[in-house]
């Protein structure tokens, strides 16, 4: 299924980047990533992902056939980190969860996008049929346009879920692309 990495991708600036498989001896350049985003920025993700001790167990315990992470590398450094998490078995094992984290300098440039197509070429390679991202509606509106345009649908809106550091309410989207497993994805 990673047979196909690493690869090199173009940037929307012609910025010629490597994408990969996160491995064992990156998690010091991912905790650096996640230092280069801003406080706010950080106050929306998950623990898991920007806590230097849970990113070391989590590159020490990665099992492919529940959590595949791709990264972006530029000059010897993480600058995109896309995950695709699942469950092995139960109700939800056709689902997989979306997570992807680009550093702040190279927003806007389509490396979200590259990874997400990634991906779901990965979720089909893993027989899934739908996968869930999670977004932010006022501070992801980029990310849920962009979304849309590879058939993602708004599946739900949790009004003023989540909150930002200084207490103020947010709406949290529910994106969901249907996955279908023929030659065109139609």
């Amino acid at each position: 299924m990673l047979k196909d990495y690493p690869k090199e991708v173009l940037l929307k600036d012609g910025t010629g980047v490597t994408l990969r498989p996160l491995r064992e001896g990156d998690e010091h350049l991912l905790t650096k990533m996640f230092d280069r985003f801003s406080e706010n920025d950080r106050w929306f993700l998950d623990p898991e992902e920007i806590d230097s001790g849970l990113i070391e167990d989590r590159v020490k315990s990665m099992d492919p056939d529940r959590f595949i992470s791709i990264v972006a590398v530029l000059e010897g450094q993480i600058i995109a980190n896309a995950t695709l998490s699942r469950r092995q078995y139960g109700a939800e094992s056709h689902v997989g969860k979306i997570r992807i984290s680009v550093d702040p300098s190279f927003r806007e440039k389509k490396l979200g996008t590259w990874m997400l197509l990634d991906l779901i070429n990965l979720a089909m390679a893993m027989y899934l049929e739908t996968l869930v991202m999670q977004l932010i509606e006022d501070k992801d509106s980029s990310v849920i346009r962009g979304v849309k345009k590879l058939d993602f649908i708004k599946e739900a809106v949790l009004k003023d879920y989540v909150k930002d550091r200084k207490g103020t309410p947010h709406n949290l989207v529910i994106m969901v692309k249907r996955l279908h497993h023929g030659w065109d994805d139609s």
